[in-house]
């Protein structure tokens, strides 16, 4: 089976690419289908920088600002830049034998032969640019790994890829929009024919890949070449969109609104530039004498003219201040129609005395645009993960421990990692204050820190304190313990009943004097454990050896 995302990327650009499946395949499209191609060709091309291929060519210059390639990466680093993490709950986890591999260990593993920081990328764009951004998991045989990676997985491997958008057409269920019942993939390759003599050509068709639930069937051209039964009873291709919009079955990308204002921005510029080029060489006017003997040219000198003439420059008269003022209009429009403030596109803004709530209001229009746009992307990564369990299991590449339910074993929960940059300090500061008045959880505050794996980690913090507690029942146990012994050495227990007992006046050597004064700690004076250690080590105690001193 033809793996079609790396034929497109591999092959051909974007651009070129959209422009061969208008061509190739419009004869088997409906209105709707070839207008959404039209579209994304339209937004390729602007990304890429072709902003007047639909435009007349004309002698005016052709200034291009191309405002939509660094909205879009603005866009795909602000929601996927620092990437995703894949977790469970610690009760499934714990389902698992001890150095056992985890459905969570082989979707990580998956993800990461994906190249998955290259793939979040390519999704962004993808999405970003076209409004959808498609998945494909495919599960490859060993002899079509290449070496040694045939070598590291015997059984075979799983591998999600990131296919165009433009190849894709997709069918729904009538009453279920989302409910996706065949997907088709088609773009055009060189087909080689063989003639009767032996003579060779080459003819362009179309090739096709048709996936249902129960069969996949391959064609070029006419020619069925390939009719199957689906061996995972699913459709391996999961759809993220970009920006939901009601009622429609595809995403709306981030340049649709863009477009009309980056077109006009360069012909603004584009006018202005003529004016510019125009009075930098003048046109010359001369009054009342004729130029057919005048030398044209820098540095020149014209004399023989009549007494009467005059010679002038056609001189600007206005100057370009209401021309620059709409320009400036025209970028603000950029930045409020697509939801970037213009510090984060040009990097003006200064973040090193700015706190966290500052930062949060300014970037305020990106971050709920973007929280949309992950709610979307998280669902669709969850379903592939889905998928690619479902892939794996019936590959045999991993096993469902056989006590645990379909439910446990299919949960997955995708984090997508924050990227705002926050005044760390302050957002502990708080977190810490909502935790004394007991208006947050500890689960709470670890989710909003962007921490995945929460259950595991709250069980490993209170292993670490039960193993500290044990820690510190084990050195007062050591502490009483030697502090018995250092008695027992001393003559000051009872050896029937393993009790301290007091020490005599006699010992003292006052039988006058009371020695069983108490300190202030509750023990009798000389007796506290650091003392008993002491007169055990070095022979004396500190009152003795205040005593000592005084007699010295």
């Amino acid at each position: 089976m033809k793996n079609f995302a790396h034929i497109v990327s591999d092959s051909m650009d974007p651009v070129a690419y959209n422009d061969l499946c208008l061509l190739d395949v419009m004869g088997e499209l409906n209105n709707t289908q070839q207008l959404r191609l039209s579209r994304i060709r339209t937004a390729w091309n602007f990304y890429e920088g072709y902003h007047w291929e639909d435009i007349p060519e004309t002698d005016k210059p052709q200034i291009t600002t191309n405002y939509c390639r660094p909205f879009v990466n603005k866009f795909v680093a602000f929601e996927l830049g620092s990437g995703f993490k894949i977790g469970t709950d610690t009760e499934i986890l714990d389902k698992y034998k001890e150095n056992e591999p985890t459905h969570i260990d082989f979707l990580n593993d998956v993800w990461d032969i994906s190249k998955r920081d290259t793939l979040c990328t390519e999704l962004g764009q993808s999405k970003s640019i076209t409004g959808d951004g498609w998945l494909q998991i495919r599960f490859y045989e060993s002899n079509e790994l290449p070496f040694p990676t045939s070598l590291e997985y015997p059984k075979g491997m799983i591998k999600v890829s990131v296919i165009p958008t433009n190849i894709v057409f997709a069918k729904y269920d009538s009453h279920e929009r989302d409910r996706l019942t065949e997907l088709t993939i088609a773009y055009p390759i060189n087909k080689t024919k063989t003639g009767i003599l032996g003579n060779t050509s080459t003819e362009k068709v179309v090739y096709k890949q048709i996936w249902t639930v129960d069969k996949i069937q391959e064609f070029e051209g006419k020619n069925l070449i390939k009719d199957i039964p689906n061996p995972y009873n699913l459709i391996p291709f999961v759809q993220i969109k970009n920006f939901p919009v009601a009622g429609r079955s595809e995403g709306v990308g981030d340049l649709e609104d863009l477009i009309p204002l980056n077109i006009e921005l360069n012909i603004k510029k584009s006018d202005v530039s003529e004016i510019i080029d125009y009075h930098s060489a003048p046109v010359t006017i001369v009054f009342g004498g004729t130029t057919s003997t005048l030398e044209r040219g820098a540095n020149k000198v014209w004399s023989g003219l009549p007494k009467d003439a005059k010679v002038q420059n056609l001189e600007l008269t206005s100057d370009l201040s209401a021309s620059m003022h709409y320009i400036d209009d025209l970028k603000s429009d950029m930045h409020v129609v697509g939801g970037v403030p213009k510090g984060a596109l040009s990097g003006e803004q200064n973040i090193s005395n700015t706190s966290g709530v500052a930062l949060q209001f300014v970037n305020m229009p990106l971050i709920e645009k973007t929280k949309i746009k992950r709610a979307e992307t998280k669902e669709g990564l969850q379903l592939a993960n889905k998928i690619i369990l479902h892939m794996g299991q019936t590959r045999n590449l991993i096993t469902k421990p056989h006590d645990m339910p379909n439910k446990d074993f299919y949960h997955n929960e995708v984090t997508l990692v924050d990227n705002l940059p926050k005044d760390r300090l302050i957002e502990l500061q708080a977190l810490e204050a909502e935790l004394k008045m007991e208006v947050e959880s500890v689960h709470g505050a670890m989710k909003r820190l962007g921490k995945v794996d929460i259950e595991q980690t709250l069980d490993e913090i209170k292993q670490e304190k039960l193993a500290k507690a044990e820690l510190s029942a084990d050195v007062s146990i050591l502490t009483m313990e030697k502090t018995m012994e250092a008695k027992e050495k001393l003559g000051l227990v009872d050896e029937e009943n393993k009790q301290a007992i007091p020490v005599s006046n006699k010992s003292q050597g006052n039988p006058t004097q009371p020695n069983n004064k108490k300190l202030n700690s509750g023990m009798t004076n000389g007796e506290t454990q650091q003392e008993l250690v002491r007169k055990t080590t070095i022979g004396e105690n500190i009152s003795q050896s205040v005593a000592n001193k005084q007699q010295q």
